[in-house]
């Protein structure tokens, strides 16, 4: 797997390096002129295809501006290969224009860190040997990138760093004909798990007779999913997935937050596993994992070699550098044969399963079945408000849609509503940040070909609204921005008192035109004129009030658009927080 695309911020150091690849026929370049916005682009393209994308600039502070997208892929495991323009090693330090310390600067978020050779690294020609000094150069270099590139896609994947000093003058022609690069692979030798292994995973789960999974954030899998739902089936098992896992199911609880919210102390601990199984990335809800590092499991075992050791639950006891799908689908019937001496035979398994208490499944689902009943109730009276306005839009989306969402607000919300099988979710969750999310999403967009749908916050799209200043925007992207003016999210999960001591430092108010920075930008910009009247919490259901029908029309109307657009919906601060905090108070 080669890099296909590159993300070039312009420059003058950096002159030779788009000469080079804009030279090159099966790389398409996208030039994008601020580096922070250039970074969360290219780092959108790798979140997507999960392919190497290339990101260049030029010396200097540029450098840094990559870095916090830079840190998300090491966080995400994205394979970005950012290669910076730099000064001969003679010209750091000597007050120099555009001159900083390079060599290593990603050092902490970083799987590899490469410099090329300067004019004055050749070697001499050595008698005898039939290399000439500049080919010699030019093959340890090609050998370099090509090292670097393998060790981005080499699991776990992540950024990778080369520094190219370049000597003037810069504005040269290129030669006219160069050989093909290198292609250096490492190949995988061992992808399935020991014998040993497998037997003791299978006999831990045997063992256990309350199981739960909680799959972390991950790219679409449609071998996985079918597992994960087979296990969650079959076998005593409580199956946690958020919409970013994009694993989804009716056994499947895509919802935590509501759901471990809603239990009461002697569910809590009926509920504790004997066996929990983590595979994925991170995920989103604060109320599972309060859970699970108050009632920890007796083993945790870690089905995933990215964080190897990301004890999130404080009780981590096993970690299995394979794909989790190895070991699980050894559990059902009829998959485990042969593993080793202390695996439960396929004869026996039936009889295993037979014997397991069947208190913990009908737990789980008498608590979904109370949650989903308070739950949409509290939805159909809600006044207007951002989770009404996703309960409302989230279902209007077509089939077949890729749905990005912006740290903080939204992607927390959007955890409230049931994982659909038809869209396939994305966020930023390496690091959380706020940075980037625009242009993240115009990555994603591009690199899919999918419609896309951006959901954000005012203050995630404004941080980033140098994200629309892309000459190749893609005309597949819509964005919905949830703007109240400033940021909900520390009145929604901090405390109070705190809160009100800090407030002049937690408050973002602002008063940006978003309709005029849209115009700035060349893209088309929609608002939901007026304001949704409170539905009637009688029988009456919200969608039957004009307003709300006005509302449901605006947002479909708006998906249906033919090209790249904003939607601005106005919501109230102070409703939005007493009905994120009513929620939980409904469930109690």
């Amino acid at each position: 797997m080669g890099v296909r695309r590159a993300v070039i911020a312009p420059g003058s150091r950096n002159t030779p390096l788009t000469l080079a690849l804009t030279a090159q026929p099966g790389i398409a370049c996208f030039p994008v002129t601020d580096e922070r916005s250039a970074g969360f682009f290219a780092l959108g393209m790798a979140q997507y295809s999960r392919e190497p994308v290339a990101l260049v600039c030029t010396s200097g502070s540029a450098v840094l501006n990559f870095a916090p997208a830079v840190v998300e892929a090491y966080y995400q495991n994205l394979p970005l290969i950012v290669i910076t323009a730099d000064r001969p090693s003679e010209w750091i330090d000597q007050s120099d224009g555009q001159t900083i310390r390079q060599q290593n600067i990603y050092a902490n978020y970083i799987k590899g860190s490469f410099q090329l050779p300067t004019d004055r690294d050749r070697e001499p020609a050595q008698a005898g040997n039939g290399v000439s000094s500049s080919a010699a150069t030019a093959a340890f270099s090609d050998r370099i990138v090509a090292q670097a590139i393998d060790t981005a896609l080499q699991f776990p994947r992540g950024p990778v760093h080369i520094n190219v000093p370049l000597s003037e003058p810069l504005y040269v022609d290129m030669p006219g004909h160069t050989p093909p690069p290198r292609i250096l692979r490492t190949l995988a030798t061992d992808t399935l798990p020991a014998a040993e292994t497998a037997g003791l995973f299978v006999s831990s789960w045997n063992k256990a007779s309350k199981r739960m999974i909680v799959v972390g954030t991950g790219h679409p899998d449609e071998a996985v999913n079918s597992l994960l739902n087979a296990i969650a089936d079959t076998t005593e098992t409580l199956v946690i997935a958020e919409n970013l896992s994009n694993i989804n199911g009716p056994g499947i609880v895509s919802t935590p937050d509501l759901f471990f919210a809603a239990l009461i102390e002697d569910e809590k601990a009926a509920l504790r596993p004997d066996m929990l199984v983590t595979i994925g990335h991170s995920v989103v809800s604060k109320q599972l994992k309060i859970y699970l590092r108050t009632y920890q499991p007796a083993e945790h075992w870690q089905l995933q070699t990215e964080l190897p050791y990301a004890d999130t639950y404080r009780a981590l006891t096993h970690i299995v550098p394979v794909k989790g799908s190895r070991l699980l689908e050894l559990v059902l019937p009829g998959r485990g044969r042969d593993v080793g001496p202390s695996f439960v035979t396929e004869e026996k398994l039936p009889e295993v399963m037979s014997g397991a208490t069947r208190t913990y499944r009908s737990l789980v689902s008498s608590v979904s079945g109370r949650i989903r009943t308070l739950s949409s109730a509290y939805f159909r009276r809600l006044p207007h408000c951002d989770i009404a306005v996703l309960r409302d839009l989230l279902p209007l989306v077509p089939p077949g849609w890729v749905v990005q969402l912006a740290n903080s607000t939204p992607v927390r919300i959007s955890q409230f509503f049931d994982t659909r099988a038809d869209l396939r979710y994305f966020c930023n969750r390496g690091t959380s940040g706020i940075e980037g999310s625009v242009a993240t999403a115009a990555g994603s967009a591009l690199a899919s070909g999918l419609p896309t749908l951006f959901i954000s916050g005012d203050l995630s799209f404004l941080y980033d609204s140098n994200g629309l200043w892309n000459t190749n925007f893609p005309s597949n992207l819509k964005i919905v921005v949830l703007n109240n003016e400033g940021a909900n999210i520390f009145s929604m999960i901090g405390d109070q008192q705190v809160i009100e001591r800090c407030q002049p430092f937690f408050d973002a108010s602002h008063s940006v035109d978003l309709e005029a920075l849209c115009k700035a930008y060349g893209i088309e910009y929609r608002r939901l004129s007026g304001e949704p009247a409170t539905p009637d919490p009688g029988p009456i259901h919200a969608m039957q009030s004009r307003a709300a029908a006005t509302a449901l029309q605006t947002f479909a109307g708006f998906l249906a658009l033919p090209g790249a657009a904003v939607l601005e919906v106005r919501t109230d601060r102070a409703i939005n927080v007493s009905s994120y905090k009513q929620l939980f108070k409904t469930l109690q």
